[in-house]
């Protein structure tokens, strides 16, 4: 079985498109989201519909929740704000009530989604380094963890009685004896300084995980963002990666 593992959509509806159809290709038969449909880009209703066409199985992240009233916006930047205010006012009642439900954590057999720290995922910790990634082992009995909130993809694993260690190749096996925090990247919004969307697919068959890199028409979204009135920063940085 091959599962699509996605996050950080951030309204970006090419970036978005662009990632659901590379699934539909690959032949990707469940799709798993870790959360951010909106805020930054410009298209957060029709982004929302297609994350919910597509049947994914989706957890909140801090944006759904800001924009949906159930994290306050005192946590984010100016930018941020600036983002989930303009977003607020494109989306219906049942959009925002949909938004509302999402939950902070589930599971996909031996896979467990949250968008930030699984320790405490309404805090909107972000897991940076290796050291922040063991602390949070313990937090989830699950094979596997999926999370997003950086935007940066990242793999660590951890076999019992030895040290996490992080792993670095694109494609990587899932071995039977370890644990694994992986951090999928951003659909919409990468921050490793490369503007292709982030995406992951999972092996179940052949236990094994790679991530893939997809270029999209992020020229067009700047435009879009730009049209919309939103801040100048959030056109300029897709094409940096940052």
């Amino acid at each position: 079985m091959l599962i699509g593992a996605f996050s950080d959509i951030h309204s970006n509806l090419e970036a978005l498109t662009t990632v659901l159809d590379f699934f539909k290709r690959a032949g990707v038969q469940r799709l798993l989201c870790c959360g951010d449909l909106v805020g930054y880009g410009p298209d957060p209703h029709l982004c929302i519909e297609l994350v919910r066409l597509a049947r994914s199985l989706v957890v909140a992240g801090n944006h759904d929740y800001g924009v949906a009233g159930r994290t306050s916006i005192n946590q984010f930047n100016q930018l941020a704000v600036a983002a989930l205010h303009w977003t607020r006012h494109q989306l219906s009642e049942s959009e925002i009530t949909y938004l509302r439900n999402l939950p902070l954590m589930a599971d996909f057999g031996q896979i467990h989604l949250v968008h930030s720290a699984p320790s405490a995922p309404a805090y909107w910790d972000y897991i940076h380094t290796l050291e922040d990634a063991e602390e949070e082992m313990g937090a989830f009995t699950s094979d596997i963890c999926l999370i997003g909130h950086t935007h940066i993809p990242m793999v660590v694993e951890k076999i019992s009685g030895k040290p996490a260690r992080l792993i670095g190749d694109n494609v990587f096996p899932l071995r039977l004896e370890a644990k694994y925090l992986i951090n999928v990247g951003s659909v919409g919004q990468p921050r490793d300084h490369d503007p292709r969307a982030c995406c992951l697919i999972i092996d179940l068959d052949k236990h094994q995980a790679a991530f893939h890199r997809l270029n999209y028409d992020y020229p067009y979204t700047q435009q879009k963002i730009t049209a919309a009135g939103l801040p100048e920063y959030l056109s300029k940085r897709l094409d940096k990666g940052i």
